[in-house]
């Protein structure tokens, strides 16, 4: 009978090599891979053009001074910072804070915005964002499009009721759907190819919907469009299950 090429001695060096990096990887690992503490969020979820917004947050400890947060139209994609960097609105630097508040001014443009924090100003990530809505203060029942939570954060599973308003003279077939964020926005198809779940405002101009929360945890929007065939989005909030 051959003998083993491997010895008890070559078995416990490769052991400890394979330890060794193993302790590698995860040393490697980015210092800001995880969110966990992060949090951004408002007294109430909409706003008049050029009203005062009052914004609370916590950040991670050691982040760099040019952390920052910006208000970004919601149709841009998120994740990324320096594309966010082009498309912000107004923003504030962080200057190493964990903890506080920050006041901005609503867009004089009404329609669906974030507040996104960003770990740099220098080719970054996007680590956190919650969603409100600018309302033209001019009109009555059924003008802007809008969805409003109470909350942004839920459990899987966790029953979500969402208010809603929306232009009247939709046709029925108009709806809300839960749909990825990481999903481009804008696009009534491109919705209806992921979401996750749906329901039809059926000619409502105003009125409330209960969903349950996904299973996998992530971020979501409830997307409104404004029918079921090639239509278009016409507003989104955004959320988080976790």
């Amino acid at each position: 009978m051959k003998r083993s090429f491997f010895t008890k001695t070559t078995v416990t060096w490769s052991l400890i090599v394979a330890a060794v990096l193993c302790l590698g990887v995860l040393s490697a690992a980015p210092a800001h891979a995880q969110t966990s503490g992060v949090s951004l969020w408002m007294d109430k979820l909409e706003f008049a053009p050029g009203e005062s917004i009052t914004l609370h947050f916590t950040a991670p400890a050691g982040l760099p001074t040019n952390a920052w947060i910006g208000i970004i139209p919601s149709s841009i994609p998120h994740g990324d910072e320096s594309t966010n960097d082009q498309h912000d609105i107004s923003y504030q630097y962080l200057d190493g804070m964990t903890s506080g508040t920050m006041t901005f001014t609503a867009p004089s443009t009404p329609g669906t915005y974030d507040f996104r924090m960003h770990d740099t100003d220098t080719s970054g990530v996007e680590l956190k964002s919650t969603t409100f809505t600018v309302v033209s203060s001019g009109g009555g029942g059924g003008g802007a499009a809008s969805i409003v939570l109470r909350k942004t954060v839920f459990a899987p599973g966790e029953s979500i009721t969402l208010s809603f308003t929306a232009p009247a003279g939709l046709p029925t077939s108009g709806w809300i759907g839960i749909i990825p964020s990481s999903v481009s926005h804008g696009d009534e198809s491109t919705n209806d190819l992921h979401d996750i779940a749906y329901q039809h405002m059926d000619g409502a101009t105003s009125g409330t919907m209960t969903f349950t929360a996904p299973e996998m945890i992530g971020t979501y929007d409830f997307r409104m469009n404004d029918n079921d065939s090639g239509g278009r989005e016409l507003t989104s909030i955004t959320f988080m299950v976790q």
